[in-house]
């Protein structure tokens, strides 16, 4: 057990050290690029931060678990959302750019609308996952064009302004960097990854060995102890993003994982195999995950800020949610 609780340590100074690396190059990005924070934190380090859901709902879907990879991916919106952001919120409340928060919580909900509507069969199909991948692409798209507009003016900015600067650098230059920034930003953007990866690995590992230690049982692990493993990177990364002042990579960061959540971790997870909706899925876990979303949403788009009562209100709906698993499971 001692061997153990160490490895638990040693994966969170992991996905810590490497969250903060990560962030420092995503903040590098934006001051070369002039991209702002919240498209940054929906499409680089969400993207990015996504990754250890997609693995597990994937492979769950290819071990035949497949209650589990709607499970981790809807958990793990439920604790990005209530856990991640609300205490983002509620230890730092800050302004957003109204225009690009309401564009990104637009498609959330649309999303959101779509997984409900393609679950009112008790099933997630590969041929509902195409309608998902659909959404995905376009989302894609949107960011694409989001980042090529933002950049493209700075590259001019840069032309008109800094050509005696850029023709004195060794190498050639694009969109504001020369050669061995690209290579050291993109070593160290994957090296503070790799190390998030890891780290949350060896934390679900060691949490999932502490828990069966203790007797918890395996229900409350996976829609736990998993889901929080799963979502530690955004955890990390956002928390890091507002000690370092950058508020808008964390919003741009959970709603932009929210929706790869739903139209990427679930709609690939059902390729290999269909994904049941169980009762619990529509009683209690969606609509939590709803309840969540429009706490986020609604009071933002009146007043353009995440207040410290929103971040009370989604951590305390957060602590419900475990709390009535809780119940469920061990009562």
């Amino acid at each position: 057990m001692f061997i153990t609780v160490v490895l638990f340590l040693v994966g969170f100074l992991l996905i810590t050290k490497g969250a903060d690396i990560f962030i420092n190059c995503t903040v590098e990005i934006g001051r070369k690029t002039n991209i702002s924070e919240i498209i940054l934190g929906a499409t680089i380090v969400s993207f990015a931060t996504t990754l250890p859901e997609f693995t597990v709902s994937l492979l769950a879907s290819i071990d035949g678990h497949t209650t589990m990879s709607l499970g981790n991916a809807v958990g793990s919106i439920i604790c990005n959302t209530g856990l991640a952001l609300g205490l983002v919120v509620f230890l730092s409340p800050f302004n957003v750019d109204k225009k690009m928060f309401f564009s990104k919580s637009l498609l959330l909900i649309v999303s959101v609308i779509v997984l409900i509507l393609l679950s009112l069969d008790g099933v997630i199909t590969r041929g509902d996952s195409l309608l998902l991948i659909i959404i995905l692409i376009f989302y894609m798209v949107n960011n694409y064009r989001s980042v090529v507009g933002k950049s493209d003016t700075k590259s001019r900015n840069i032309k008109n302004n800094t050509i005696k600067d850029i023709s004195t650098k060794k190498g050639k230059n694009y969109r504001g960097f020369s050669v061995l920034e690209i290579v050291k930003i993109l070593l160290l953007f994957a090296t503070g990854l790799i190390m998030m990866i890891i780290g949350s690995q060896i934390l679900i590992e060691s949490g999932v060995r502490i828990a069966s230690f203790l007797n918890i049982p395996q229900g409350i692990v996976s829609l736990t102890i998993i889901a929080l493993g799963t979502s530690l990177p955004e955890i990390v990364s956002s928390i890091t993003a507002i000690r370092k002042n950058h508020h808008e990579i964390s919003v741009g960061n959970i709603l932009g994982a929210n929706i790869l959540n739903i139209v990427s971790v679930i709609a690939i997870s059902a390729i290999p195999n269909n994904i049941p909706i169980l009762s619990q899925n529509r009683q209690l876990d969606i609509p939590f995950m709803i309840l969540l979303i429009l706490i986020v949403i609604i009071p933002t788009l009146k007043s353009n800020r995440l207040s410290r009562i929103q971040g009370i209100l989604m951590l305390f709906t957060y602590f419900l949610y475990i709390s009535i698993l809780y119940f469920m499971y061990i009562i």
